[in-house]
């Protein structure tokens, strides 16, 4: 797609002129690209502080947090990829939706972030339309029909992460397709050719890419020549920051998927090449199996919180936990929330705990496909477990709890857009574990997922007991924020189990502690690792300080990951997650956005946009 350069310097020259330029009708006829279009008239609106960066305002954070908070008027993106999030707004400025911004920004991410995200994975989308309705689209993924639970059972028994055995259905690519033909203005061709160029061209791979690929070298190297080569130099070497990476083979899929549609993926020949190698290299999925892929329509779990409505993702995805937690933090006043103190921290701490044990306890035909848990009527009781000083002990929150009885995603990438009619979207996909299964179809340049590998092999009375066509359950939980039936914030990250406690602290921050989304999203956090590794991770920095942890340790808590904020070198910074946001402020009518710092986030806001006549 190329960039309406005269249009975009003429609008900018002339502020908001009207003037000629490219035609921006962005559903065309038959398959023409966006360059291909015959000149028309737009009008063109400059941004009243396009895309500007505001400093920090909160001088206790070092350079490394001042992370700048991007403005417009007409839209905001934030992504996990400076590229990603580039693409986005291009699509807004041509005049898109926000549905259409943060599907070319998924595509994008396949190619840019892929050890996080891709085609082979799965996607879990929110949606608000500028007319208030609020959607989810479901994009759950299923283990394979055809599941050999002896063969997966050496496969668990072997000890490996990674392999053919561990992949379930992908649905990223029929999810965000269901999500642009159901809301979008944009053809499919039009918003994947950004990231077939990017994938044909090349991109400098970034720091979090790096970080990565140093964690799961060994498992890399283990795995298929194929995948090693697309991961890095010569098979073998880790690349710098900055340097190059082209990705040839990915091209040419996207490039099938943009000419031949999503149908090549689930019934053609890209089915055809998927199932080969599965049936070669000892995989369950087939051919069959993404034949039968389903997309739909989910309503999205609600919670009031201190007046405000708080969306998020249903079962099997991980909104359940963000409810919970809400639900619990409400019955203390806000005034206390807002305090740095001890027990702020610890009543936080114990109402992730609360909430984690509740739903995972919760009978498996609640935490079905799109059905609600319902949590609130029991938040006071279960705030009642919460004794200033006092661990709530782990007999009380999960009795008989089986550690095997769990899986969930261990790498994830969040979009969150808005537009400037106020089409709002949350967007959260993944591919399990970083870089999946590490194992990809020769010649598709994709990596697959993972969802499967976590499973139970020999307990059949788990809810996780690996059976055919189960559904995977996650924790994303993309989410926004309202108020008054107006948006307030779009948010998500990526985290494993400890998504949930992610992010209803970052909402407990813009409404408790009524900080600015910046603020919200780079205050240090304390999260917990979940059922059944009951972590408790601290990011020691001011407010919470080396007291804190004393005090966590004198009430019984022993497993804590005390990390120095901001951190650096090799340290475990992504326990913390990475929440990406938008935000709207009713009073100036100003987009504002930020990239969680902890996983390089990005986030811009249109400078111009193209209005149709």
């Amino acid at each position: 797609m190329e960039r309406p350069v005269g249009l975009m310097t003429s609008c900018n020259q002339a502020r908001c002129d009207l003037r000629k330029g490219l035609d921006f009708h962005l559903r065309p006829s038959g398959s023409r690209r966006m360059k291909e279009f015959a000149t028309a008239t737009a009008l063109c609106v400059a941004a009243a502080i396009a895309a500007a960066d505001s400093p920090c305002h909160d001088d206790r954070l070092p350079p490394e947090l001042c992370t700048p908070e991007a403005q417009s008027r007409l839209g905001m993106v934030s992504t996990g990829s400076t590229i990603a999030t580039e693409v986005a707004v291009e699509i807004l400025e041509l005049g898109g939706n926000a549905i259409d911004a943060a599907v070319a920004a998924a595509f994008t991410l396949g190619v840019v972030d892929s050890q996080s995200s891709g085609i082979g994975g799965l996607t879990n989308i929110l949606i608000r339309q500028a007319n208030g309705r609020v959607i989810a689209i479901d994009g759950t993924s299923h283990a394979p029909r055809t599941i050999d639970i002896e063969k997966f059972r050496e496969y668990k028994n072997s000890g490996r992460t990674f392999g053919y055995e561990g992949i379930s259905v992908p649905t990223t690519l029929a999810t965000l397709e269901f999500a642009r033909a159901n809301y979008g203005t944009t053809n499919l061709a039009a918003l994947i050719q950004p990231a077939i160029e990017i994938a044909e061209n090349g991109y400098p791979i970034s720091e979090m890419q790096i970080l990565k690929t140093k964690k799961y070298y060994d498992d890399i190297m283990k795995a298929t020549p194929y995948m090693r080569s697309l991961i890095l130099n010569d098979g073998r070497t880790i690349g710098k920051p900055g340097d190059l990476q082209r990705q040839p083979d990915l091209a040419r899929t996207y490039r099938k998927i943009a000419t031949e549609g999503v149908r090549s993926f689930y019934t053609g020949s890209v089915a055809d090449e998927i199932e080969a190698d599965m049936v070669r290299s000892g995989g369950f999925l087939r051919k069959s199996d993404l034949a039968k892929v389903w997309i739909s329509r989910a309503r999205p779990l609600h919670t009031k919180y201190r007046g405000y409505d708080v969306y998020t993702f249903p079962p099997p995805g991980g909104g359940a936990g963000v409810v919970a937690i809400l639900d619990i933090l409400e019955t203390f006043p806000s005034d206390f929330l807002a305090e740095d103190s001890v027990q702020r921290h610890h009543a936080l701490l114990e109402a992730f705990r609360i909430a984690a044990a509740a739903v995972r306890m919760a009978p498996q035909q609640q935490r079905g496909r799109g059905q609600a848990v319902p949590l609130k009527k029991h938040a006071k009781f279960r705030a009642a477990l919460i004794v200033p000083g006092k661990m709530v002990p782990i007999e009380v929150l999960a009795p008989n709890s089986n550690p095997e009885c769990s899986s969930s995603s261990d790498n994830t990438t969040q979009v969150s857009i808005v537009d400037r009619w106020g089409n709002v979207v949350s967007l959260t996909q993944t591919l399990s574990r970083s870089f999946g299964a590490k194992v990809a179809t020769p010649g598709l340049g994709f990596p697959y997922n993972s969802f499967v590998e976590p499973f139970a092999a020999d307990n059949p009375q788990c809810p996780g007991y690996l059976r055919p066509s189960v559904p995977i359950m996650t924790d994303m939980a993309p989410t926004i924020v309202l108020k008054n039936r107006r948006f307030v914030a779009a948010l998500g990250s990526p985290g494993s189990n400890r998504i949930p406690s992610i992010i209803s602290q970052v909402i407990s921050n813009l409404i408790d502690r009524k900080m600015g989304v910046r603020n919200a999203v780079t205050a240090p956090r304390i999260v917990w690792g979940g059922i059944p590794h009951p972590s408790v991770y601290i990011e020691v920095f001011d407010p919470i300080s080396g007291e804190v942890v004393e005090a966590f340790e004198e009430m019984g808590f022993k497993d804590i990951k005390a990390l120095r904020y901001p951190p650096s070198g090799k340290t475990k910074k992504n326990d913390f997650g990475g929440i990406n946001a938008v935000a709207f402020d009713p009073v100036t009518r100003v987009f504002t956005g930020v990239g969680d710092p902890r996983r390089f986030g990005s986030a811009m806001g249109p400078r111009v946009v193209a209005i149709h006549d």
